[in-house]
């Protein structure tokens, strides 16, 4: 009776030794997880993590910024007597992804003017150069009415429809974009530049603007005006399938410096537009070239 009694007592003892040591082994595996668990949610965040944050800070003041410029342009546009030194373009914002109708590379509108029609659009409509408002030279056609020069150098045009009534602005601006809009541009070989700022970068500045006043991009391309590459970016605004707006930015290098001539207009100006700013475009001449011809 003994010896049942042992068997029976080490039987229990082995069976319940066996059925503790998985539930032991799941409860430190648990423990483990959960203590590495824990140390991920407090852990600090990165220096990485940190340069995003910051990047992402400064595209929504600058969101923030361009929504009130928006606001101070609708009411200038309500009250033709605001400064239009409003429409001045920004060029230094963030670089967010676009959704919409993906635009066509490879040539102008067909709102584009022929070379010919340049030609003698310019020969026929050129004003005087105003070397004053920037640092180099060029003529404006006969319905660009010159503005003043803003402290950040850029110069603001009022440009009259057929009836000699304010109808668009016309402001060229020195471009400077950032090392943060630029690193996320890849660079290779086979990059397009302009003035040794990759074309992407550029088409990448507009495509904000479009984003914060809720417009999109239609084309962009590069073409010669008189032996100069110009990078244009074409962009409308209103509701889809139904624009009420034309924007054309033109960037192009002078003295060594990008510029950009940023055009707003309505639709039916589209065409007149592109005309006046292609010839402004091909006028454009270092300043240096008017002081040799001078000693000349």
């Amino acid at each position: 009776m003994n010896r049942l009694r042992i068997i029976t007592l080490s039987l229990l003892v082995l069976v319940t030794v066996a059925g503790a040591l998985p539930v032991t082994e799941t409860l430190a595996k648990w423990s483990r997880r959960s203590a590495v668990s824990h140390r991920k949610r407090f852990r600090k965040h990165s220096r990485a993590w940190w340069r995003r944050h910051r990047a992402l800070m400064r595209a929504r003041r600058a969101r923030a910024l361009e929504r009130r410029r928006l606001a101070e342009l609708a009411r200038a546009k309500a009250n033709p007597r605001i400064n239009t030194a409003l429409l001045t373009f920004n060029a230094n914002v963030g670089a967010p992804v676009v959704s919409g109708p993906t635009p066509n590379l490879a040539a102008p509108a067909p709102g584009a003017v022929s070379p010919a029609t340049l030609a003698s659009t310019s020969a026929r409509a050129a004003s005087p150069a105003r070397s004053s408002l920037l640092p180099f030279d060029f003529a404006t056609p006969h319905n660009w009415t010159a503005g003043r020069k803003l402290r950040g150098g850029a110069a603001v045009f009022t440009v009259a429809n057929a009836s000699g009534r304010a109808a668009g602005t016309a402001v060229v601006a020195p471009v400077t974009l950032s090392g943060a809009e630029l690193a996320g541009v890849p660079v290779g070989p086979k990059t397009k530049t302009l003035g040794g700022t990759p074309v992407a970068a550029l088409r990448r500045t507009v495509i904000d603007r479009m984003v914060a006043e809720g417009g999109w991009v239609t084309n962009d391309f590069v073409q010669e005006l008189r032996g100069r590459r110009v990078f244009v970016v074409q962009a409308q605004t209103g509701a889809p399938g139904a624009p009420t707006q034309s924007l054309t930015f033109y960037f192009t290098e002078i003295d060594g410096r990008l510029y950009s001539l940023a055009t707003t207009a309505p639709l039916d100006m589209a065409a007149p537009l592109a005309a006046g700013s292609q010839q402004f475009m091909a006028s454009l001449q270092p300043a240096a070239s008017r002081n040799t011809a001078s000693q000349k």
